[in-house]
């Protein structure tokens, strides 16, 4: 019921977009030349690592849509250079990001005690066991920018309920920036963003037993100005019926285009209203030398 009104609003929830297929596809987009933000987030964490842990003093981590952790090993190899015991914690909607995860982790230490959970980090936020350790959370990859504002701020609001006095909370934010560079980022000459786009109609189709076809659609991105944030749509190529195993039917015009994710980029103002907004206060900013990327060191107000 829900997808059927969210189809005929021309929006395909982007939750679908990282099943394990989407999930390793989005490990190759993250590689690409013209994807900035892995690389400059992993700069700064480089850059900054040891002031990060002598600020969060943490005795835990807690990733958040962890992906592959290859930038969160730099702050674990950090810790363990002064903590004799570590627990790190992945948690993903992905089966696959997770095996990812513990690949990457497992060869670091003995000292180094690895957990997987796999959960929606939306939904499933108020099973997380708030451990008794200092805790840093980490939500990496400008993976806020996905949500609208009050998405935003619900998440984060309902994350700074569940962190103790002690924890801290990073958080990496994309900025704004030339829209070419940004535009590029999202649309890779290898076609992997393509791809990824269009394995949203798989997921789809195998879950609820529709009947998309890929072909039928293009890989569509602009930069909306006004909400300083990339859109990512399906365009369809021609006039198609999607079929509902109800028998229910939607008409999708050619040309119409269905949204499948938005990434905002933030200035300062606007991140700082929604930390603000959300029970969040700012210990730390960490940035590169373009200003193209920041990363956040919070704890709850």
């Amino acid at each position: 019921e829900k997808l059927h009104i969210s189809i005929k609003n021309k929006i395909l929830p982007t939750k679908y977009l990282y099943d394990d297929k989407g999930s390793k596809l989005f490990e190759d987009i993250c590689n690409t030349e013209e994807y900035y933000l892995t690389r400059t987030e992993k700069s700064i964490v480089q850059k900054y690592a040891k002031d990060i842990m002598a600020a969060s003093s943490a005795e835990e981590f807690f990733e958040l849509g962890s992906g592959s952790s290859k930038k969160t090993k730099i702050l674990i190899l950090e810790a363990l250079k002064y903590r004799k015991k570590l627990t790190y914690t992945s948690f993903d909607i992905s089966k696959k990001a997770l095996e990812m995860s513990k690949k990457e982790l497992k060869t670091i230490s003995k000292n180094l005690s690895i957990q997987l959970v796999k959960g929606d980090f939306i939904n499933d936020l108020k099973n997380i066991d708030v451990g008794k350790d200092r805790r840093l959370y980490l939500f990496l990859g400008s993976t806020l920018g996905n949500f609208n504002n009050q998405m935003a701020i619900s998440f984060l609001y309902n994350l700074s309920k569940i962190m103790k006095k002690k924890d801290f909370l990073l958080i990496g934010i994309d900025k704004i920036k030339d829209h070419d560079v940004i535009k590029s980022a999202y649309n890779d000459k290898a076609g992997y963003t393509e791809k990824f786009n269009k394995n949203i109609l798989d997921v789809i189709n195998n879950k609820y037993n529709l009947d998309f076809e890929k072909n039928n659609f293009t890989h569509s991105i602009t930069f909306n100005k006004s909400n300083n944030q990339i859109e990512m749509y399906l365009k369809s190529k021609t006039k198609q019926v999607i079929n509902f195993p109800n028998k229910e039917k939607i008409l999708i015009e050619q040309g119409d285009k269905l949204l499948t994710e938005i990434s905002r980029k933030f200035n300062d103002k606007t991140i700082k209203k929604i930390f603000s907004n959300s029970s969040l206060k700012i210990r730390k900013t960490y940035f590169d030398d373009n200003k193209y990327f920041s990363l956040y060191l919070l704890n709850s107000k």
